[in-house]
């Protein structure tokens, strides 16, 4: 319950009148098993949770005398309150406007809160911007028929026919799901956008008229549903508030799970589909409403860390309304006595396991909300013009990150009088220290991807289409000049063997021809003819003669194919083998334009190739390119071919351009990897900065950019 701080108010004798529009009911019990009870204001929809105590107050409330609802508690209960026990109690119905417009002090207190929330315009409206909704039905009436027409959806038969078929569904997909990925990749187009967006419509749609239904059936009424606008982006909301008037725990519950229950059963449903229907724009549709109720029902509405389907589900599990405040509330009483050593009371008195539970949620949920609220800010930062985008930018993320902060260090400095003189002293010190790390120069080396090769090696491609007829070992050393790799191909045999008889019938034709003293008139021709079938065997036993590899220089056959062997058929774009030389091995690190400035040439380095695990090679830097990498040297490094570089481009006949800005720093290998060709990461020694400096540098020039009209 909310508590207005105004010590200077005169002890309270005279209770002011209460709504008569207010509404009391019990709902249920609480963990500790005492009874509770649930204020409606019906005007607001706002729903307030009552002890017991709060409860007998308010039941005799019309007494209209402080000393006498007391005595009258004390005469009908164990109860004993006090008269701060009144005055905490309507502070807190003063404050929510729950009492009568005559009652004393009500209208400057409603003066108050008017001047406080229209003081500043600005403010209002950045409020409202972050979130506010827009009503659009008031449906009580049209669920109340369709409750009744589908009643059959909350039968058990209903939800284990859609398990087993949800079941049915998934396990196809994982038969299939070579066939689900190519359709994911193929969905990813503007025409697929725009798919997965009609998808969205009518996946929360069936999400909010789970919620709906639910909470008509258990007799709840639906006040009205709309959209909710969350920092200008659309979604669909259910207003399920007088879902607390519920006694039952497990209902209110139940409500809760409704909205991912008919998504999931949505999802499960449309899986099997997919699967069933034939090619067309209905197998396209399923596997868009399948693909995003998935994805939205999983990662997002079940995440407890945001008012989502996931809080509310679990803050009915637990029996604990408020979660989020009660938990950081916790989270916060814990850092306070833990970091500036104020003797901080918890807020309220938990069991022990459910009191570390909420902390460590607390602190779950702040780490998520840093990480969502920083990508917010981005987004808005990057959806409108130069100007609004930068401020509201800074607006999130001072609302959101920067201001409860500040609001904590605030508080901490107001209470400064009760830190202890040695936690003091500890909390400068550190800071101190925290400062000087941050700005000191660490001599931070440079983590890189990069790959190895030898600086002496080829790779043995077949001429043509042929067959093998010999086949050296793998680890086998050569001299220059060894063959390798013999093939066969044959029809070139036949071709070489009809080249020669052509060329031996030419000559005889020739030797016959000079031996007579006729027929000389012919002899040009047949010389002519002599020369081009000599010309064709030579032709034909050259290409033969590239059939045999031999060693250009001394090495050793590694990556010998193990698919490839004596009568086996290759391609001549397939790699048989590779030779290397018996020079030094080499790798390229690839670093960006910020490391770039820390490195210098000759510095030390390691390499730690992936195919060997705690394997490590020392490293020498030889040379820097200042000039930035226009296309990957091996298609091993692309992301889409299993590699750690993400790239532009991925096509047959164009080079696999990266997508970051990378610039190649050659080192040499003191020692052998284990492949003649791999990739893995390099660990550079540079010139220390400061790791504060270094955060502010992005930050800088994109804020001078975007200042630059």
């Amino acid at each position: 319950m909310g508590r207005i701080v105004n010590p200077a108010s005169p002890p309270l004798t005279i209770l002011p009148p209460l709504r008569p529009d207010l509404q009391i009911r019990p709902s249920g019990h609480d963990r500790d098993g005492a009874p509770i009870w649930t204020l409606q204001d019906p005007v607001n929809n706002q729903f307030y949770r009552l002890g017991w105590i709060e409860f007998e107050l308010l039941s005799r409330w019309s007494a209209g005398d402080a000393d006498a609802v007391l005595r009258q508690v004390a005469a009908a209960t164990l109860l004993r309150p006090t008269t701060d026990d009144i005055e905490a109690l309507c502070r807190f119905l003063t404050q929510h406007q729950l009492l009568e417009a005559r009652a004393p002090g009500h209208a400057s207190l409603l003066q108050t809160l008017y001047q406080r929330d229209h003081a500043s315009r600005l403010r209002w409206l950045l409020r409202h911007y972050l979130f506010f909704r827009v009503p659009l039905l008031r449906p009580t009436a049209a669920l109340e028929r369709l409750s009744r027409w589908l009643g059959w959806i909350f039968h058990p038969w209903t939800a284990g026919a859609v398990l087993a078929l949800s079941a049915l569904g998934l396990g196809l997909t994982a038969r299939q799901w070579d066939s689900f990925a190519a359709a994911f990749a193929q969905s990813l187009s503007p025409t697929g956008f725009l798919g997965y967006l009609a998808a969205l419509a009518v996946t929360k749609s069936i999400h909010e008229l789970g919620h709906a239904l639910t909470a008509t059936r258990y007799g709840v009424r639906v006040a009205h549903m709309g959209v909710a606008f969350l920092v200008m982006w659309p979604m669909l909301y259910t207003d399920t508030t007088e879902s607390w008037r519920l006694s039952n725990p497990r209902q209110r519950l139940a409500i809760a799970v409704a909205g991912i229950a008919s998504e999931l059963a949505l999802a499960g449903l449309a899986t099997l589909g997919w699967h069933l229907v034939g090619d067309g724009p209905l197998k396209e549709a399923l596997f868009f409403v399948a693909t995003t109720a998935w994805v939205i029902s999983l990662a997002l509405n079940i995440s407890p860390f945001m008012r989502f389907d996931g809080y509310f589900i679990l803050s009915d599990a637990l029996d604990l309304p408020n979660l989020h405040e009660r938990a950081f509330a916790l989270a916060r009483a814990q850092l306070r006595r833990a970091v500036p050593g104020l003797a901080e009371p918890d807020p309220e008195t938990l069991p022990r396991r459910l009191r570390r539970f909420l902390i460590a949620f607390a602190w779950v949920t702040w780490g998520y909300r840093l990480i969502v609220f920083t990508g917010i800010a981005i987004a808005v930062y990057l959806f409108f013009f130069k100007l609004l985008g930068l401020f509201l930018f800074a607006v999130e993320i001072w609302w959101f990150i920067a201001r409860p902060v500040w609001r904590e260090l605030r508080y901490w400095r107001e209470q400064r009088a009760a830190t202890p003189a040695i936690r003091r002293a500890l909390l400068l010190a550190s800071l101190l220290v925290a400062i000087i790390a941050a700005l000191w120069p660490w001599p931070t080396p440079v983590r890189a991807v990069a790959w190895h090769y030898p600086s002496q090696s080829i790779t043995l491609y077949s001429p043509l289409p042929a067959r093998v007829q010999f086949l050296a070992r793998d680890g086998d050393a050569f001299a220059a000049g060894s063959p390798l790799l013999t093939l066969d191909q044959p029809d070139l045999s036949y071709r070489a063997a009809r080249a020669a008889v052509t060329r031996d019938t030419a000559e005889a034709e020739w030797r016959s021809l000079a031996s007579r003293d006729e027929g000389l008139e012919r002899l040009p021709l047949i010389l002519q003819g002599r020369a081009l079938r000599a010309a064709e065997w030579r032709a034909e036993v050259a290409e033969g003669a590239r059939l045999t590899l031999t060693a250009p220089f001394a090495g050793k056959l590694v990556d010998v194919d193990p698919n490839i062997g004596v009568g086996a058929w290759v391609s001549p774009r397939q790699p048989v083998a590779s030779l290397i030389g018996p020079g030094p091995w080499l790798a390229e690190a690839f670093v960006t334009q910020n490391e770039l400035s820390r490195l210098q040439p000759g510095v030390t380095a390691r390499y730690y190739p992936v195919n060997q695990p705690g394997a490590a090679w020392a490293a020498t830097v030889v040379s820097i390119e200042q000039t930035r990498l226009s296309w990957l040297p091996h298609p091993m490094l692309a992301a889409s071919h299993g590699g750690p570089m993400p790239t532009l481009a991925d096509s047959a006949h164009a080079p696999l351009q990266p997508r970051d800005s990378l610039y190649r720093v050659r080192l040499t290998l003191a020692g052998e990897p284990p492949a003649a060709i791999g990739w893995g990461h390099a660990v550079i020694e540079a010139e220390g900065r400061s790791w504060l400096i270094e955060q502010l540098k992005p930050a800088a020039i994109v804020l001078i950019r975007e200042l630059a009209f």
